[in-house]
């Protein structure tokens, strides 16, 4: 290589690595690109041998790189880095340390400083080296806090009225040029800073002049960068990603600015400069600046719904007596927050950083708390919509340290998406972790934000609110209501109601909390006692009726205006036949929430627990009237809110209180007018299942999302991983719990339309309905149950034993299959069990497939039965036989209940098994069904015991019949 071009290759090295920013990349590793760093100096030496003409470049590149290193020193020493950014907001913005005297870095510093002041004086300098004198003695003159000093000298050099690129005949970009053009830019930027922190520290009659300096100052950086690379959408602008030091102090006046903006010209300019920060973030890497880039999305996300908040005011309070529509955002503002959410979303997909302890998460956690805030204000909607803020958050997970906030905030969107069962998994983390916290720095009051070690803390007012939404999830979408009352329990111990168990840990205090908290406690403690009824037994059955009712009470002594408490007392009255009582509650929340579905419903079953049919049917015409007004209004763009109820019901969920309504009234239309118009109306019934309820797949953007992103979710957002428990995404689990609960949906209409053929005397058609609904699902108990039912109508009563012998290898306790099979065992011509066929029995019902076992079973006497069982297994049902080889067989399905343990003694009679079945369902889940206590008398007869015993539960049976309702409580509103 010739001594000329070895001069021109170092040269252009050297300038190279001042643009990469040797200093920052060394001492802080702040971007991915690398730098010179310990080769900077040999580099510089190098440079020096083979270009001797300009030793003046060479001194002042030294000393540039010297200087770069104290102050780089010197941020490390004082712990300053892009995380002490976190706490800036449109008031109050971070400005770098001054350097104190006294320190080796600060005289370093001050002696270069005014070395570059001499080397200003020199005139064969070229142009370059005399714009660098000039930015680096100002920039250590604002490193040593003389502010005014270095604004003066920018605007005495004159060189924000320059253009850097005013000699570059060729048009051609050299490594000098550009960090010629990254000289101007610090320049300018460290021009604004001191004029800004002039402007804070100043006199009042001078501030406004400085803050406009520092503008201007700012502006002009932006300029300058332009001029070098164009806009973000320009060619000019590099594909990849990547930071110098042109690209590092654009980003500090266009930080600045945009706070200085709005500090000085209001929130609407502001934005302005938001949009041009975020629309330069693109030639960033994600790791670059993250915590101010964070501040300003934080406050961008603010703005923009405080925006919204102004155009739509927050709705009446959840005590007011009616419900209340929320207007839909316009498509300007979704827009801006939809860009806004998917900035966020690129820059976490792509962030390998995580947080040490110690380091601040405030502005990511305020960050979390925008992005939710901005998902309600666009109209709360879940599906795919939820899946994106539930992505960020788990992102924002990986860029925080211990957060409580995330993790509450990642158990309410959870819970929107319907992964009900992730959202238990986080939940069970974020009590942990809250209770950890407090005991080691006590418990925040309601309404108090407190900071510990950069980390927010939760707020009693906030774990409440969490708990109860986790034991609301709990007992209405998993239906484990004991897991629920464990919550409610929790709660109960934490404010005082309940004494603190003695063999616990608890180290914490016992809280005060309002009064509508404490009623929402004890309302959200009584439904889940109360959903515990169905299944105690008649020593646990009082004490919860008892508790659940005291605590329904109290919860609307202290909260009256709540309609949920008074419908949750009225479904609790109903099920204790106090049928008055409840009917007074169930009025009363109708009067507080005259959109509520439920309240109507509830109703209607009292009207005819009191043998008001015509009135029921009446009433419930009246409330699908309602509804539909209410659906209309809903579908201009508004939504109707159920605002005193604590989780009110989403559009879906209204859609199927609508329905269980609509076939509530169908039954009625068939008492009143006959099976023929209940038929006809069926059609309706289905109809609305298909237009209201039924996704036959996810919608396209949850089927976007499940195909691309969602696969990828544990990876790429640090989803909980190693369990079972939880699907790959929520859209899955999502898609899992619609298809279920629309499954039982639909089958219970095929199961109703099979039973009103079946009275109509069209066996046929009635035989095609329950076919269809063991397509849904064939381990249905009730499914077993119908079809038995046919089988006696069609005079197949040993058929229907077998299918009865069925339903409770499915369910062991289900009260239609025990007391039907208990009246088939107490007519004359019972049909007796081989004694063999017993222990069989027992084997199929621990089986896997109990189901396809029992139906290979040979269940009825010998030479009784055969022909029965012949037709049976030749039946055109899967229900009733299975063909081997013939496509029909069941699929592998899940546990079927063990059963019939009691039932092994061959030597039983048909008598016994009646009583058996009978006694077992009256002290458990048929303790109220009057057809039970009717038969269990029977037996009693039979059996010869006293006339007391015979008195005594004809008496029951005759009660329960005469407070009835004509669907039972629990099937008909769907209670948990």
């Amino acid at each position: 290589m010739f001594k000329g071009s070895k001069a021109s290759h170092y040269a252009e090295e050297l300038h190279s690595a001042r643009l990469r920013g040797h200093s920052a990349a060394r001492r802080m590793q702040s971007d991915v690109n690398g730098s010179a760093g310990a080769d900077f100096p040999e580099l510089l030496r190098k440079f020096a041998k083979h270009n001797p003409e300009q030793t003046a470049t060479a001194d002042i590149v030294r000393m540039e790189y010297e200087m770069h290193l104290g102050i780089a020193s010197f941020f490390e020493s004082e712990g300053f880095c892009d995380a002490s950014y976190s706490g800036d907001s449109p008031s109050h913005a971070t400005f770098p340390p001054t350097m104190p005297p006294g320190l080796k870095t600060t005289e370093v510093v001050r002696e270069h400083t005014e070395t570059f002041g001499q080397k200003m004086q020199e005139r064969e300098l070229f142009i370059a080296d005399a714009t660098g004198c000039v930015v680096l003695r100002a920039y250590g003159l604002f490193m040593q806090g003389l502010d005014a000093e270095a604004a003066a000298l920018i605007h005495g050099s004159r060189l924000l009225e320059a253009n850097p690129l005013a000699n570059n005949k060729s048009g051609s970009r050299t490594a000098q040029l550009e960090q010629h053009v990254a000289h101007a830019i610090l320049g300018a930027a460290v021009a604004g800073l001191a004029s800004e922190r002039l402007a804070i520290q100043g006199e009042a009659n001078e501030r406004a002049e400085r803050a406009q300096d520092a503008l201007q100052a700012y502006a002009k950086a932006n300029s300058f960068h332009e001029q070098l690379r164009g806009g973000a959408g320009t060619k000019a602008a590099r594909t990849q990603p990547f930071v110098d030091e042109a690209e590092r102090w654009l980003e500090v006046a266009l930080y600045h600015n945009a706070l200085l903006t709005m500090r000085v010209h209001g929130m609407e300019k502001g934005l302005e400069c938001l949009r041009s920060y975020q629309a330069k973030e693109s030639r960033w890497p994600p790791s670059f600046r993250m915590p101010q880039r964070n501040v300003l999305r934080n406050i961008y996300a603010s703005a923009l719904n405080n925006a919204r908040t102004t155009e739509d005011p927050t709705p009446v309070s959840a005590n007011e007596a009616k419900a209340v529509r929320s207007t839909a955002p316009s498509s300007t503002w979704t827009n801006e927050y939809a860009a806004m959410r998917r900035t966020a979303q690129r820059v976490l997909e792509k962030s390998t950083s995580f947080p040490r302890s110690g380091e601040s998460n405030e502005n990511a956690e305020s960050l979390a708390d925008q992005l939710v805030l901005s998902w309600r204000l666009d109209g709360a909607q879940g599906g795919a919509l939820a899946d994106e803020v539930v992505d960020l958050l788990y992102g924002l997970s990986r860029v925080t340290f211990r957060s409580q906030t995330i993790l509450r905030l990642l158990v309410q969107m959870l819970i929107a998406a319907e992964a009900f069962q992730e959202s238990i998994f986080v939940l069970e983390k974020y009590m942990l972790l809250v209770q950890s916290t407090w005991q080691a720095t006590g418990v925040p009051l309601a309404g108090q934000r407190k900071v510990c070690e950069g980390r927010y803390v939760d707020n009693l007012q906030q774990y409440i609110d969490t708990v109860l939404l986790g034991a609301h999830v709990e007992l209405t979408y998993l239906g484990n209501a004991v897991a629920s009352d464990t919550l409610c329990k929790t709660l109960l111990r934490f404010v005082g109601v309940l004494p603190k168990e003695a063999d616990t840990n608890d180290l914490l205090p016992v809280c005060d909390t309002d009064d509508s908290t404490m009623a929402r406690i004890l309302r959200a403690a009584g439904r889940a006692l109360a959903a515990q009824l169905q299944h105690a037994t008649t020593t646990e059955r009082s004490t919860l009726q008892r508790d659940a009712k005291a605590y329904l009470t109290r919860s609307l002594a202290l909260d009256a205006q709540s309609s949920e408490s008074q419908y949750l007392l009225a479904c609790l009255l109903a099920e204790l036949q106090d049928i008055q009582g409840a009917t007074t509650c169930a009025r009363a929340a109708l009067e507080l929430e005259p959109a509520s579905l439920d309240a109507w419903h509830l109703v209607v079953l009292l009207l005819t627990a009191q043998r008001n049919v015509g009135g029921a049917l009446q009433f419930a015409e009246e409330a699908l009237t309602q509804a539909e007004v209410d659906e209309e209004a809903d579908a201009q763009g508004a939504y109707t809110q159920l605002v005193s109820f604590d989780y009110p019901p989403t559009q879906r969920e209204r859609a199927v209180s609508y329905l269980r309504l609509l076939i509530t009234h169908n039954v009625l239309t068939e008492l009143m007018e006959g099976t023929q118009a209940a038929l006809a109306g069926q059609k309706e019934l289905f109809a609305a299942f298909q237009s209201r309820v039924a996704s036959v797949a996810l919608d396209s953007q949850s089927q976007a999302r499940l195909s691309s992103n969602d696969a990828a979710a544990p990876q790429t957002f640090a989803r909980p991983t190693g369990t079972t428990a939880l699907t790959a995404s929520p859209a899955i689990a999502r898609e899992n719990y619609r298809a279920r609960t629309e499954r039982a949906l639909l089958l219970s209409l095929w199961l109703l339309s099979a039973a009103s053929f079946r009275r109509a005397g069209e066996l046929e058609q009635a035989r095609d309905a329950i076919a269809e609904a063991e397509q849904l699902d064939s381990l249905s108990p009730d499914i077993w149950v119908q079809l038995s039912f046919w089988c006696i109508d069609a005079q197949k009563s040993g058929a229907a034993v077998t299918c009865l012998y069925k339903a409770l290898s499915c369910d062991p306790d289900h009260v239609p299959a025990s007391v039907t099979l208990a009246r088939l065992f107490l007519q004359p011509n019972a049909i007796h069990l081989h004694a063999s066929h017993a222990e069989s029995i027992a084997t199929a019902a621990t089986a896997l497939d109990g189901g396809q076992v029992l139906t290979r079973l040979s269940l009825l006497d010998e030479g009784v039965g055969i022909d029965l069982e012949s037709e049976a297994l030749q039946s055109r049902s899967r229900l009733l036989g299975v063909h081997p080889g013939d496509g029909t067989e069941q699929p592998t399905s899940a546990q079927v209940a063990p059963a019939f343990a009691w039932r092994h003694d061959p030597s039983l009679p048909p008598l016994s098994i009646a009583e058996g079945l009978l006694r077992t369902a009256t002290t458990q889940r048929g303790h109220s069904s009057p057809e039970a206590w009717h038969l269990l008398a029977q037996v009693s007869k039979h059996a010869k015991l006293s006339r007391d015993v015979q008195l005594r539960q004809l008496k029951e049976a005759l009660r329960l019949e005469n407070t009835r309702p004509i669907r039972p409580y629990h099937a008909a509103l769907a209670l948990p």
